[in-house]
């Protein structure tokens, strides 16, 4: 017993001391070395005349730019949190979860499912199922990650540019500061609802591989509604 406790001690120092290496030399290394007071003020000079005249010619070649960003207001907890219910069991995603289970049942996908109401319930089922896990997962890295993955229009002119935002929108999520970045929580929620989906509560024959088939279709249709946000509702 009172080796183990030796061990334990040797180990908790050993952490301790390790740490504490650690930390001084990376402060060490935040540190800038040491400069001349002749050498510092010249510089400190040059960079202010630098800077002056970049400034200068900033304001020269300043033109308005017509992107939304510059008063982009990341979102409090509470409208993060209504967006997510409403986009998990709002009327808006009640429509469209009926509509997706009547394509599938047009096409007849999964065909073991039949058809009839018994068929479209399961399809239904399975779609709303499916988009449940994905909000979720999105909604619980977004919060994780302190990102916003929800949808604003561009208020660009020209069809190419709103193209591009809705494009876009369907792949980044914004940072606080409204700055893009590639959206690890909304490929997470996408691609593991339908990936979940097809492992747990499809036919056998369903595999991961038809899971990310249908995220990727997800991703597309996800697009086209951007598309229809952007350019047809304010």
């Amino acid at each position: 017993m009172e080796r183990i406790r030796l061990s334990v001690a040797r180990c908790i120092i050993g952490i301790l001391v390790t740490s504490a290496i650690v930390c001084v030399s990376v402060r060490a290394q935040q540190q800038p070395a040491a400069e001349p007071v002749g050498a510092k003020a010249k510089e400190t000079s040059a960079t202010t005349e630098k800077s002056d005249a970049a400034a200068k010619a900033a304001d020269a070649a300043a033109k308005p730019d017509p992107d939304p960003f510059d008063l982009y207001e990341f979102p409090t907890h509470r409208e993060r949190f209504d967006r997510y219910a409403k986009d998990t069991v709002g009327p808006l995603r009640f429509a469209r979860t009926a509509v997706a289970a009547g394509l599938d049942q047009w096409r007849d996908t999964p065909e073991e499912w039949g058809q009839g109401m018994k068929g479209y319930s399961k399809r239904f089922a399975s779609s709303f199922g499916r988009n449940a896990i994905q909000q979720t997962m999105t909604y619980g890295l977004d919060e994780a990650f302190r990102l916003d993955t929800g949808f604003q229009r561009s208020g660009r002119e020209g069809v190419f540019p709103r193209v591009k935002h809705a494009f876009l929108e369907t792949i980044t999520s914004r940072t606080k500061s409204g700055k893009r970045v590639l959206s690890a929580p909304r490929f997470v929620g996408v691609y593991g609802g339908a990936v979940i989906a097809t492992e747990t509560w499809y036919p056998e024959r369903y595999s991961y591989k038809d899971g990310l088939r249908i995220g990727t279709g997800t991703l597309i249709t996800n697009f086209g509604i951007n598309l229809v946000r952007e350019f047809f509702i304010n």
